[in-house]
């Protein structure tokens, strides 16, 4: 048991975000600390704020993503944080105005992307530290959080040039682990005991992460040019490896019928077990690649088992009736293939088939840039992110006119920064965040006390506070309450060795922090974001997606010409689409006034969503890697079934746009009955 903890541990600690955490509390901590000895403690202050939240809009990318973020943060930051510390220094009510202009503005240019959305949100945090440290001086201090986010870029831009592919590393182990999650789970649908509709929901949820991380892998290698150059062979061996990752996950999603046929042909006997334990290996052994990926020889130690449990198949194959016999050998050609993948994956050379896609079009495999143009477009109500920003900047422009009721303004920072934080389109996830957040901060500030109670030397407290800095930065991405009790310790440290009144910090921050929370549930309930108009949009494009996918899977069987190109591409579009609307229902299901009415129909519309994809992988597996020699009559049966299943799920879009208009009519019109 301990030995599986710290196994945990250690390879948590190897991940991108971990060793990151690492490199920002250096760069935050060591020119902060020389600027504060040899220089001025309020630069010091500001240097490291500027530095902390530059390091929090940090994602993920390769040498144009890092410099893509830097374009965008500095100069947020800077006309942020001088704005703001002008309007306070004269004390001008113009500081609410401009907490609703950053509320609007820094929440729109989510449509650029989420990298750009995120530089957005701490700009925001910005604001609302420049609030909470009032400084004295504005330029000096908006200079000075300038020349910390610049340092971090500088930083993290070298580290980009000495170590060019590592992003590339991480996102590739990533893909993998979450591979090995999705055959685990997909041993469950072999399995009679396990009830079908909830593993399908737990394989559309999974399903949106790994396709979310291909598309990290593919945006990270496709958009390289240094990678992508002509006889590269060092870009061959990446390619590869994607290639490799993408036939995995298609492998995994493909059925050729549905589980409840499979089930119900192969009752009887040991013909699942057998599927479930040769399922079960190959989890491991994917999951065993992300130590084998790093130039280390792959020794498949389930190696031997598994040929000894496909020729179990084979055997159960030969005994059976054809209809059987055929279900086994395509199910058994599926898992040889996953073996072979696992088995190649670690290969540092690969060759290139007639599956690989040419150069020149990998820019169609990669998802388009936003312009300024999608945020005037988006610039109605019927746009959820356009409410969003709405509602943000009259949350913040309320957080800010609480700051005129108060003794000092600078209170008024912890609801603008609890506002930040917590308020999110959804209500469900602004619940969840809530909750985090109040447990969190009441959590940080007992061990706070406990802390400042029994511990008064100011360099063990100095020491505490930068080592819960680093945990915050640790777990700012894996897990939001423990990162907002490290944190909470942080700040209320910093505060007591800078300020050195106790009772006033301690207050603040839990009852503005607990009055910022109320303010996000009331600004959900208000302004509500419309999400069955993503609903309508997203089902329809997938849809469409289904139909074309289909329509060229006839195609190149009947014509027996292979467009790998237009296959991949086609399976890529549908993917992305599937995951869209994923997201899309879920967040509907989740509304708190309507979504619980419509959760059934939700379900089975995801449920069907995914059988559909499954099935259509299935049929451009088995015509472009297993070679199975279907007749015309089994294709057409095949793809009959799959336009039927298309055909039921538009029908229950229908119902449930009826079902919706009908509720939404009989709330409009309700009249209480005297």
């Amino acid at each position: 048991m301990s030995a599986a903890f710290f196994s945990k541990v250690a390879s948590f600690l190897r991940t991108e975000s971990s060793l990151d955490a690492l490199r920002n509390i250096l760069t935050i901590l060591l020119p902060s600390s020389l600027l504060f000895l040899f220089w001025d403690g309020h630069i010091a202050v500001a240097f490291a704020v500027g530095t902390l939240l530059a390091s929090l809009t940090d994602l993920p990318g390769n040498k144009a993503d890092k410099l893509t973020t830097a374009a965008y943060c500095i100069p947020i930051f800077f006309v942020t944080a001088i704005t703001s510390s002008l309007a306070l220094h004269y004390d001008s009510w113009t500081i609410v105005l401009l907490l609703g202009i950053f509320g609007f503005v820094y929440t729109i240019i989510a449509l650029l992307g989420f990298r750009i959305n995120v530089v957005g949100n701490l700009g925001l945090i910005v604001a609302s530290f420049t609030i909470g440290l009032r400084p004295e001086d504005p330029i000096q201090f908006s200079l000075s959080v300038t020349a910390g986010a610049i340092f971090f870029f500088i930083v993290c831009i070298a580290q980009v040039y000495l170590f060019p592919h590592r992003s590339l590393r991480y996102a590739v182990e990533g893909g993998i682990s979450n591979m090995a999650k999705l055959i685990r789970l997909k041993v469950d649908c072999y399995d009679e005991d396990v009830p079908l509709n909830k593993t399908y929901k737990q394989l559309s949820a999974l399903h949106s992460r790994v396709s979310d991380q291909l598309e990290s892998v593919r945006s990270i290698l496709l958009r390289d040019k240094y990678l992508l150059a002509e006889g590269n062979a060092y870009s061959k061996r990446w390619l590869g490896k994607l290639y490799q990752l993408v036939d995995l996950y298609e492998l995994l999603m493909a059925v050729d019928n549905d589980y409840e046929t499979i089930r119900e042909t192969l009752r009887g006997g040991k013909t699942l077990h057998t599927i479930r334990r040769s399922l079960a290996i190959l989890a491991f052994e994917t999951a065993r690649l992300m130590q084998s990926n790093r130039e280390k020889t792959f020794r498949s130690i389930g190696t031997s088992e598994l040929n000894r449990l496909f020729l179990q198949l084979e055997a159960d194959q030969r005994q059976s009736s054809p209809e059987k016999a055929a279900l086994i050998y395509s199910i058994s050609a599926q898992l040889k293939q996953l073996s072979d993948i696992l088995q190649n994956i670690h290969v540092s050379k690969f060759a290139a088939d007639d599956s690989w896609i040419e150069s020149k079009n990998f820019k169609d495999f990669v998802a388009p840039q936003s312009s300024f143009q999608t945020i005037v477009k988006n610039l109605n109500f019927r746009s959820p992110i356009f409410s969003y920003a709405v509602r943000m900047s009259i949350l913040l422009i309320s957080g800010g006119l609480i700051g005129y009721l108060l003794p000092e303004y600078r209170y008024a920072s912890w609801i603008l920064l609890t506002i930040i934080l917590v308020a999110r389109p959804s209500y469900t996830i602004t619940q969840k965040r809530n909750y985090q957040r109040i447990v969190g901060s009441l959590i940080g500030i007992a061990v706070s006390l406990l802390l400042l109670v029994f511990i008064k030397n100011t360099l063990a407290l100095l020491a505490i506070a930068a080592l819960c800095l680093y945990l915050f930065l640790l777990f700012n991405k894996p897990n939001y309450l423990v990162c907002v009790i490290f944190i909470t310790i942080t700040i209320l440290l910093g505060q007591k060795l800078h300020e050195g009144e106790l009772h006033d910090i301690l207050g603040s921050r839990f009852a503005f922090t607990l009055l910022g929370s109320i303010f996000a549930v009331l600004g959900c309930l208000a302004i509500p974001i419309n999400h069955y108009r993503s609903v309508e949009q997203t089902t329809a494009s997938l849809y469409k997606h289904f139909r074309d996918y289909l329509d060229k899977i006839q195609e190149s069987y009947q014509t027996e010409n292979l467009n790998h190109y237009d296959l991949r591409l086609l399976r890529k579009f549908t993917q992305a689409s599937l995951a869209q609307s994923y997201d899309s229902l879920e967040q509907f299901a989740k509304e708190p006034l309507r979504g619980k009415a419509f959760k059934a129909d939700i379900q089975h519309l995801q449920t069907l969503a995914y059988r559909i994809n499954a099935l259509l992988v299935g049929l451009s597996v088995n015509i472009t890697k297993l070679g199975l020699d279907w007749n015309h009559d089994a294709m057409n049966s095949r793809v009959n079934y799959v336009q039927v299943l298309i055909e039921e799920a538009e029908e229950l879009s229908k119902k449930l746009a009826q079902s919706k208009r009908t509720k939404d009519s009989n709330n409009v019109h309700f009249q209480p009955s005297k």
